[in-house]
Formats: structure tokens, C-alpha cells, sequence
């Protein structure tokens, strides 16, 4: 498999079809024989703007293929088998019609499937050289197939940052029941793309808005003077002093700002303080409630389970893969 520049990844020579990973005869398990791959330098903090943020696979599916898939997990989890997954994607050719199952693994139980005919899809099946763009932000896991917006699974686990700041990326040999998987994928590439999603057409992709909120503390401010990179310290001064006074008694104010951008965003101590702060700073900025994105939810979650002294039963979380 090779890495491969953004550039010349939809190009595939003579050459470079002969190097081909594919899922060897004999497995006897998913890791028995699977392709693993380290995403290093991920932050989903700055997936939006910068940092490597999106997975490229050329690859086809002969037309007898009963199904393949791919993991993409935290970087701890080859040590444990995989375990925990927190994105599974598996197009099945034979299944109620043929349809591509995306979900989630955590402690060794699946999540509720993301199903969707693959007649809704491109081919997948018996077609040549197909890339595949799997785009991970704050919302999810974004899903393009030759650059059609297929679906999108949100985050249903906290992407926990470890040491490296870095996820990998599995191709299993075979299912959970060691049933053979059959592609061959001929690159693979790793880096950062503009957010490929378009807002205006999200309504209609699958799996988009299964959660959405507004985020009770944070602020959107629209409508600013785009800056470049060697003026983002001088942007994020202003709006810190511009909000001070509603920091609290911790003086809480968390300024994000972007270059060549004309947002920003600020997190304030309290709901309290974000609603007097959207009151009376309307005059000097064009400002309203920022949404509240389902990464965020999840680490408000984690923390809120752990003041609590992490209680409760795991409950049954009712999928299968």
C-alpha cells in the first residue's frame, strides 16, 4: 500500500495496481493477517482548520465480493484486539438487498447500526478503482464515496487524545465470525482537506442531525475582518478583553479564532453569563449560540460521569455487527 498525495490519489498506473493489499487466504480471525495503519498528528480540536483530519482509499471490489470493511480506532486499541471501535465501516453486496453498515464498538459490545442501501450509493460492487474519503471533525465521521457525500456517523465515543495524538486504521481479514472479507486496496493516504461537507445539502445524508444542540456557554461570533496566520494572537487578544467581564470569578474565557476566517467562537463560565454576554455584546459583534457539537457532548458527558464517581451498570447497548 502506498502513501499517496491528495494530488494524484484518484490516479492509479500499471504499476502501482500491482501493489495491492488484500486480506489474506487462511485468515482465521480479523487480526489474523490485517493491514494497520497509525493517523498520527489528529487533534479533533483542529480538525475544521488544520491538522490531518482525513483517510484516503483507493481500492476495489471484485464483483463476487460478498462484503470488506475497515476500523478506525483509537490508537491503544491493536494491544486489545479491538475492543472498542469508533468507526466501523461495511458495505454487505447480500444483505436485505445490499446495504453499507456503519456503527461503533465499545468494551466489546456494537452499537446501533447506520444503514444504507447501496442502491442509494455509487457502485461499490465490481467497479474499478473507487476512493473512498473518510472526513473526521467535531460532528462525526463523514463519508464520501468518488466525492459523493454519502453518510455520516456521528460521534458516539469521547475521541480521547493520547500521548502521540494519533488514531489507527484497520482493514480486518475477516468478520467476527471469520467469514472472509474480499478488496484490494492500492493507497492509502493520510492529511488534512478543507471540510468537504456542504451545508446547505446535509439535510438529505444520511445520518446527519441525529444529534444537534446548542451549546449552553459558548458564543458565535460572524461577520469579521478575515486575518492571516501572524495576526490570530491579535484577534483572540481583543475578543478576550471585549469579553472579560463575563468570565466569572475564574475569569473564564475560552477564545477560538480561525486565519482567513470571518468567525470566531468564546466559551464563557456560565449559561448565565453567555446569555447577558449575547444581551449586551449584539452592538459590537454579530453574535448568537454556537451549536453545541456531539464531540463536545461526549466530553461533557465523561467529565460529568467522572465528578460522580463514575457510576451505573453498562447497559446493553443493543447492535450487532
Amino acid at each position: 500500500v502506498n502513501s499517496a498525495d491528495d494530488d494524484d490519489l484518484m490516479q492509479l498506473t500499471g504499476t502501482e495496481r500491482k501493489k495491492v493489499w488484500e486480506p489474506p487466504e487462511g485468515a482465521v480471525g480479523p487480526n489474523d493477517g490485517a493491514f494497520l495503519e497509525y493517523l498520527d498528528d489528529f487533534d479533533v480540536e483542529a480538525s475544521s482548520s488544520s491538522g490531518n483530519n482525513t483517510v484516503a482509499i483507493k481500492f476495489e471490489v471484485p464483483q463476487d465480493s460478498r462484503r470488506f470493511s475497515f476500523n478506525i480506532a483509537q490508537s491503544n486499541q491493536p494491544d486489545r484486539d479491538f475492543e472498542s471501535i469508533l468507526f466501523h465501516f461495511n458495505p454487505r453486496q447480500r444483505e436485505r438487498g445490499g446495504q453499507v453498515v456503519m456503527n461503533d464498538k465499545e468494551d466489546g459490545i456494537w452499537g446501533q447500526n447506520l444503514s444504507v442501501p447501496l442502491s442509494q450509493l455509487p457502485v461499490i460492487f465490481g467497479k474499478e478503482a473507487l476512493t473512498l474519503q473518510i472526513q473526521i471533525h467535531q460532528e462525526g465521521f463523514d463519508v464520501f464515496i468518488d466525492d459523493v457525500h454519502c453518510a455520516r456517523l456521528e460521534h458516539r465515543q469521547d475521541l480521547l487524545s493520547d500521548d502521540n495524538n494519533r488514531l489507527c486504521l484497520q482493514f480486518p481479514s475477516t468478520d467476527d465470525y471469520s467469514n472472509p472479507e474480499n478488496w484490494k486496496v492500492f493507497k492509502v493516504w493520510w492529511g488534512f482537506k478543507p471540510i468537504m461537507a456542504k451545508s446547505d445539502k446535509l439535510s438529505s445524508v444520511p445520518g446527519v442531525n441525529s444529534f444537534n444542540s446548542v451549546h449552553p456557554r459558548k458564543l458565535f461570533l460572524r461577520g469579521l475582518p478575515k486575518i492571516i496566520p501572524a495576526e490570530l494572537d491579535i484577534r483572540r487578544a481583543e475578543i478576550e478583553r471585549a469579553f472579560a467581564k463575563y468570565g466569572g470569578s475564574r475569569g473564564l474565557v475560552k477564545v477560538v479564532v480561525y486565519a482567513r476566517k470571518t468567525f470566531a467562537t468564546v466559551e464563557l463560565e456560565s449559561e448565565g453569563l453567555a446569555d447577558l454576554a449575547l444581551q449586551e455584546m449584539s452592538g459590537a459583534y454579530q453574535i448568537n449560540r454556537a451549536r453545541r457539537t456531539k464531540h463536545e457532548a461526549l466530553q461533557e458527558e465523561r467529565l460529568a460521569k467522572e465528578q460522580a464517581g463514575g457510576g451505573g451498570v453498562r447497559k446493553d447497548r443493543g447492535g450487532w455487527d
